[in-house]
């Protein structure tokens, strides 16, 4: 039941905060404080990558700190993009929402509606991919978008009786959402959601296209920083192939909330967490807050919307198992506060 409080106590934040059509910067003493604090913060504890705070329709951080590339010297900046892995899945559970609001679909149609020939598609629901109680699995042997494709998935466990986080659900969304809007994935997020929410330094990574982001990525083993290689596409459809800023993912969470890419309708379906997770369609709904997150290479990001209004991005290009990424979303919503 508290899930149902705080998605309720979410809309009350939301319908009593007049979001202005475009963040505005704070200024003020206080908020240079509030920034150098920041900003010493992500420094002790060795940060790389972009971050950006916005609270209230106020934008109070937006900088880069570190290297973007440390053969070339080239430093993080706000400007910087960087793969957001999972934090697609939002993008495309916002699709299927969308797309249901037309009359094109229902989150409770079956596979098959949509793909004929998906083992298991007349019992698993488009719900339960959202919510990743779908059953299916993806194989060793899937290599992603192909005439053979489904022949790479299995099916494990009955709809609905498990939650299975697996990139697969998101992959055959993407799928469905070119089936029900008869265009590409990738034209429809454009349209549908990065023009709509003023995200002009927003991409998708494709096989024509594999590196279109700025950062590079890199692992920390022990004393060692390395660089990774270049990305799997195939296997990144619909569950992972947006790059982004860390300033554009707080303009996405502006437009989720304001009512410019869902209904209140929609954003409620996307806000109640499945019976057997705190996950709901898209995001994680966790006791303040509503996030997701994305491992994908050397890249790890997250954002947030707390529960007071706080919107967070972090977008970090050297993964490092000695940084906590919701250790530091926590950290920098108390020295806002």
């Amino acid at each position: 039941m508290k899930f149902k409080y705080l998605v309720i106590a979410l809309f009350l934040i939301t319908q009593s905060c007049s979001i202005s059509p475009k963040i505005g910067a704070r200024n003020g003493v206080e908020t240079q404080k509030e920034q150098q604090r920041i900003r010493q913060y992500l420094l002790s504890k060795h940060v790389n990558g972009s971050i950006a705070v916005v609270k209230k329709d106020k934008l109070i951080f937006n900088e880069g700190i570190g290297l973007a590339n440390r053969a070339t010297g080239r430093v993080n900046l706000p400007s910087t993009t960087f793969p957001i892995g999972s934090i697609t899945k939002v993008m495309v559970a916002t699709s299927i929402l969308q797309l249901q609001e037309k009359g094109k679909l229902s989150t409770e149609d079956s596979i098959s509606t949509f793909i004929p020939n998906f083992p298991n598609g007349r019992r698993i629901k488009l719900i339960h991919l959202l919510n990743h109680t779908s059953g299916i699995e993806e194989n060793l042997f899937f290599h992603g978008k192909s005439k053979d494709m489904f022949k790479g998935i299995s099916v494990k466990f009955p709809a609905g009786k498990r939650w299975d986080y697996n990139d697969i659900n998101y992959f055959v969304l993407g799928l469905v959402v070119e089936k029900a809007s008869g265009e590409s994935l990738h034209n429809y997020i454009q349209k549908n959601i990065f023009d709509k929410a003023s995200m002009q330094h927003s991409g998708f990574m494709t096989q024509n296209r594999q590196m279109p982001y700025t950062s590079k990525g890199y692992l920390r083993a022990g004393d060692y920083v390395l660089p990774v290689n270049i990305l799997n596409m195939a296997k990144l459809f619909g569950c992972g192939d947006i790059y982004s800023t860390a300033l554009d993912l707080c303009l996405f969470d502006e437009a989720l909330l304001s009512g410019k890419l869902l209904t209140e309708r929609s954003l409620q379906e996307m806000l109640i967490p499945g019976s057997l997770s705190k996950y709901g369609e898209g995001v994680y709904i966790n006791d303040n807050k509503v996030f997701s997150r994305g491992v994908v290479g050397g890249w790890e990001t997250l954002h947030v919307i707390f529960k007071d209004h706080t919107i967070m991005a972090i977008l970090l290009n050297v993964r490092d198992k000695n940084i906590n990424i919701h250790q530091l979303s926590s950290d920098i919503k108390k020295i806002i506060h």
